[in-house]
Formats: C-alpha cells, structure tokens, sequence
C-alpha cells in the first residue's frame, strides 16, 4: 500500500522568492555537475583524441533521436499538466502510476526495436561499425527514460533537496566509474556507456521502489489517453529542439570528426547558460507555471519572473563569454582551441533561446500544446537550412551562427505569440538593453587585445564588473535594485 503523502494541488512556490528559493538548490547541483565535469575536461581530454570525442557526441546523438522520435522526452512535460488537472489526491497519484507504467511499457517496446535496427541507425549517424556500442547505450536509454518521469515526480512535489542529493551521488559514482574504465581499463568510449548504463540501473531501482511505495501501481486508460494527446505535439517540438540542438553536429561529421569534437567542446561551455541557469529555473518553472497562471493580475506576476530571469541570464551569458575561452585554454590542448568570439556566438545564442523558452511556456496556458510544437517544427526548417548553407562554406563558425540566427527568430516568435494569446504586459526594451551593453562590452574587450594569462583574467574581470554596473543602471528598476539587493542577502539562508 502507497503511504499516501499529501499531493498539492498546486505545485510550486507561491511567490518570486520561493522560486529564487527552490531554484538555487537546482543550481548548486548544476554548478557541481559541471564544476567536476570541467575539472574533468584535462582528463578526458588526455584519453581521448578529438576523433573519439566526436564518435561520443554521436552516441549521445543518436540516443536523443530515438528518445524524441519515440516521444520519451515529451512524457515529464505531458505528466506536469495531467497532474495540475487532477482535483483530488487519488487522481494525482492514478496520474503519476499510469505515466511512469506508460514510459516503461513505451521505453521498453523503443528500447528493443534501437537495438534490433541499430546497425541502420548507427550508418545514419556517421558511426559505422558502432552498432554493439549503441545497443548498450540504447539499454541504458530505456531505465534513463525512467529515471526522468519519476524525478519529474519529486519535483512536482518541491523534493528540491532530494534531487539535489540524488544528483550529486550519481554524478560521484558515474566520474570514479569513468576514472576506472577510461584511464584505468583504457575503454575509451566504451567505458562512458558502461557507466552511465549501470548508473541508470541502480537509479531506475531505487526510484521505482521510492514513487510507487507512495503512489501505488493503478494504471487509468482514460488519464493514459490524456497523457498522450497533450504530449504527441510535444514529441514534434522536441524532435525540432534536438534537430536544432545537434543537427550541426551531423553535418561537421561530414567534414571532419575532429570539428565535431571541437565544436562539441565550445558547445559545452556555451551550453552552460541553458544547463546551470535555464534548467536550474525550468526544474521549478516546468512544474509550477500552471500554478502562476490563476487569479487576477498573473500576467504582471509572470512579467516581473520574466524580467529577472532576463537579467540573470544575461549576466550568466556575459560571464561564460568573457571567462569561457580562457578556460579551456588552460585545460585542453591546443588541437581543442575553438576559434576566437566563435563562443559568445553560440552563448547568446542559447541566451535567446532561454528567454524564448519563458514565453514559450506561458503558450501551454489555456491553449494546448499544438502552437508549441508549429513554433519548433518552424525553428527545426530554417536551423536546417541555415545548416545546409552555412557549414559547407564556414565549417564551424556557420553551425555558430545557424545557431544564433535561428534561436534569435524563435525568441521573437514566441514573445510575439506570448503578447498576442495573453497580452503580457512587456516589450524588447529590456532584451535590448542586455543585448547592446553584451555587444559593447566585448567588441571593448576585443579592442583591447590579449595579454599574459593574469592581465588578461584581470581585464576580464573588470569587464564584467563594468557590465553588471552598467546593467544594474540601465535594466534593473529603483524597486528592482533594492529587492535584488534583499535577494542576495537571503541566497546563503536558502541554501541553508
């Protein structure tokens, strides 16, 4: 028998400091993760040659195609709004039971197919001769696939905590199992798989026992039905998000493996705004925003969350760029150096994809999932041409700028559509005002050349202080400085 916790009927915090709350510990777990896998880069990088990196990236590849095709990565946003629709507690638990039944059964049926056709699958993708490494990656697909609805489960349920200790065991066991079977066994490749399948098992495990002690195991045709019907647009859409995510990858493995693994690595740090900031926001938004969207005035509420997330991301995105190529500079080999200003290309980028997320989300309210999936199916179409234009001639700084043209038009068209549906109350001014002091920082940056490692860390620094100055001056409201400052001062007691 489940032990019936108290399900809310409204998940999330009530207000924007019990988000900044519950987002904080998201990012303290996303900041460790990439802090030790960034330490971890020399390692890897030692080996693994550019070539090996770039047949990891296409594992990953093509485990994502077959995730998203299959509508895998589109059951934790489905669960999310079939749970807010539930009125009692016994509906929300049938609605957890029936997704996390539902993903077994599919995962399972997607899982055994890859594997039957994963010598096609493996051509498809540039890595011939790959098949027996994808079988075990498609294995560890299936109990990853899992893993997600039920974490999606104990976000719902404002278990920031947990998550975060979940995150971090898992990180230390997947890194000293890496430590073992790449530098100790030398598997290469290999050896990422094998970890992160065991990984995925003893997770799978534990958190079946965990969900189902408390939801029990009842399965409902009818909330399946609905599950369904709200994710199958969203499988469209992450299909499109992945294409424009790593469809570039496919066409720089046509030029050479060893641009994949370059880009690959700039990719990384570029992807850092959307992996620390955006998902340590989204961990909360994704489950919550339903929550926000009732009584009067939520527009102006959700004005105010999306000025703040603006801001914060900017100054995420001005930081990774002025820091990033530093960075690896000190800890890869020359063969791994990207071209200069290539990486804040792909960070402002995904700065705009990020801010377009926001007001993408507010699309679901009221309205469904359809336009959703037409916005990135649209996106998917011109990051593909873009794609087909750019890369053959510029190599990898045309899969930067597909990158950054097409995350710039989604943005606009999500912030138009979030104005037209529900008439939120905010132009591009403040978009505007982050973009043109990001520009005129680093074109001063640029200007002033390079120097010794230390002087040109220290110009950096000063920089970014200018920025955040500057910033602070032009963006942020009188009554928006002093709640930032009360923010700041309360960060260490939500830690705590």
């Amino acid at each position: 028998m489940p032990s019936d916790p108290i399900l809310p009927e409204a998940t999330g915090p009530a207000s924007l400091g019990g988000l900044l709350r519950d987002s904080s510990l998201y990012f303290v777990g996303n900041v460790a993760f990439k802090v030790i896998g960034f330490i971890m880069i020399p390692f890897y990088a030692h080996f693994l040659s550019p070539a090996q990196s770039g047949v990891l990236n296409l594992v990953e590849l093509a485990i994502q195609v077959v995730a998203i095709a299959f509508g895998l990565q589109a059951a934790g946003a489905a669960l999310a709004r079939i749970y807010h629709d539930q009125t009692t507690d016994s509906g929300r638990r049938e609605a957890v039971s029936t997704a996390l039944i539902g993903t077994t059964v599919l995962a399972a049926g997607v899982g055994l197919m890859a594997i039957l056709f994963a010598r096609p699958i493996a051509t498809a993708v540039s890595l011939q001769g790959q098949d027996g490494l994808l079988r075990l990656a498609f294995c560890a697909m299936f109990f990853s696939s899992i893993v997600e609805i039920a974490l999606v489960y104990e976000r719902m349920l404002n278990r920031a905590r947990f998550y975060l200790a979940y995150s971090l065991v898992t990180l230390v066991v997947t890194l000293s199992l890496n430590i073992v079977l790449i530098g100790v066994v030398h598997l290469a490749v290999l050896g990422f798989v094998i970890s992160k399948l065991v990984v995925a098992i003893g997770g799978c495990a534990y958190l079946l026992y965990r969900v189902w002690r408390e939801v029990g195991s009842s399965f409902s045709r009818g909330l399946a039905g609905a599950l369904a019907r709200f994710g199958a647009p969203l499988i469209v859409s992450g299909g499109s998000y992945f294409a424009i995510h790593f469809s570039d990858r496919l066409f720089l493995a046509h030029v050479s493996k060893a641009d994949v693994g370059v880009y690959s690595l700039t990719y990384t740090f570029a992807f850092l705004i959307s992996v620390v900031i955006g998902d340590s926001f989204t961990k909360v938004w994704g489950v919550s925003f339903y929550a926000y969207a009732s009584g009067d005035g939520w527009q102006d509420r959700l004005v105010e969350i999306g000025r703040w997330l603006i801001f914060v991301l900017g100054a995420s995105a001005m930081g990774i760029s002025l820091f990033g190529r530093d960075v690896l500079i000190l800890m890869v080999p020359p063969s791994y150096y990207p071209p200069v200003l290539m990486l804040p290309v792909l960070v402002f980028g995904y700065f705009l994809r990020e801010v377009g997320d926001f007001f993408n989300s507010t699309l679901l309210i009221g309205i469904g999932s359809g336009l959703v999936g037409r916005i990135a199916v649209a996106g998917a179409v011109i990051n593909l041409l873009l794609n087909a234009a750019l890369i053959p001639v510029y190599g990898i700084w045309g899969a930067a700028w597909a990158t950054f043209g097409t995350w710039a038009l989604y943005c606009a068209v999500c912030w138009i559509y979030a104005w037209r549906q529900h008439g939120l109350p905010i132009t591009p001014w403040p978009l505007g005002v982050i973009l043109a002091l990001s520009g005129a920082t680093l074109g001063g940056r640029v200007a002033a050349g390079s120097a010794a490692p230390f002087r040109s860390l220290a110009a950096d620094i000063a920089a970014f202080a200018a920025f955040l100055l500057a910033t602070a001056i032009l963006y942020l409201r009188p009554s928006e400085r002093a709640q930032a400052w009360r923010a700041m001062c309360r960060l260490p007691r939500h830690l705590r």
